[in-house]
């Protein structure tokens, strides 16, 4: 089965500390489910029931936002609903995404680059060790500490959604490799950026059976 979006949805508040988004529809058993979280506060005080962090960015500056990239294989009668819970931040964002196509076991690599208090127009979102499959799901994601316009992908990925200074991007590749991307934007700010892969679904190759008859 190709790789393929399903679908997304995004929320965000200011001044709360948990925040529900809806999917529009059930996702299907078996879909990978995404969330890319933005907050004010350490990963470890973001979580999400259910679901695993993949991985996370850091900041040095207080200024500047943390992110989160979770994701869950969805299961049977599983909730349209995704509430994240990040004790003790003062900006809540989430972005939610299905995707259909994706192993059982689904994460392979990450990598992140932490934002530090240092503006700049670009950032990257740290190279991946070289992937152990040929199809697969590059998800990345950048926070800022304030808004911007123009952003650009570089390496072929494609802005799937922003929201508040939060934005997500993907690329579906057919080859191993190391993967990467450069979010560039017009006015210098305070960024931080991650990338993780994940695992197409294994397709068993059919054999014919010879049936010898006599």
């Amino acid at each position: 089965m190709a790789i393929s979006k399903v679908q997304n949805a995004v929320f965000g508040i200011d001044g709360g500390v948990d925040v529900s988004v809806n999917f529009p529809n059930t996702p299907t058993e078996g879909n990978l489910m995404i969330a890319l979280c933005r907050g004010t506060q350490v990963a470890t005080n973001a979580s999400i029931p259910g679901w695993t962090q993949a991985t996370s960015t850091e900041s040095n500056d207080p200024d500047v936002e943390f992110i989160v990239l979770f994701y869950k294989v969805a299961g049977a009668g599983e909730s349209k609903t995704v509430t994240l819970t990040w004790t003790s931040s003062t900006v809540v964002n989430m972005i939610i995404e299905e995707w259909t196509g994706l192993s059982a076991t689904p994460l392979d690599q990450i990598a992140n680059v932490n934002a530090i208090a240092t503006e700049a127009a670009s950032r990257s979102s740290g190279t991946t060790p070289t992937t152990t499959v040929a199809d697969e799901l590059c998800i990345a994601g950048f926070a800022m500490n304030n808004s911007v316009s123009a952003q650009s992908w570089s390496n072929s990925f494609t802005e799937e959604y922003d929201y508040n200074y939060l934005f997500l991007g993907s690329r579906i590749v057919s080859s191993t490799g190391t993967y990467e991307t450069t979010l560039s934007w017009t006015t210098n700010r305070e960024c931080g950026g991650l990338i993780a892969t994940f695992k197409g679904a294994v397709t068993s190759a059919w054999t014919p059976k010879v049936i010898m008859v006599m």
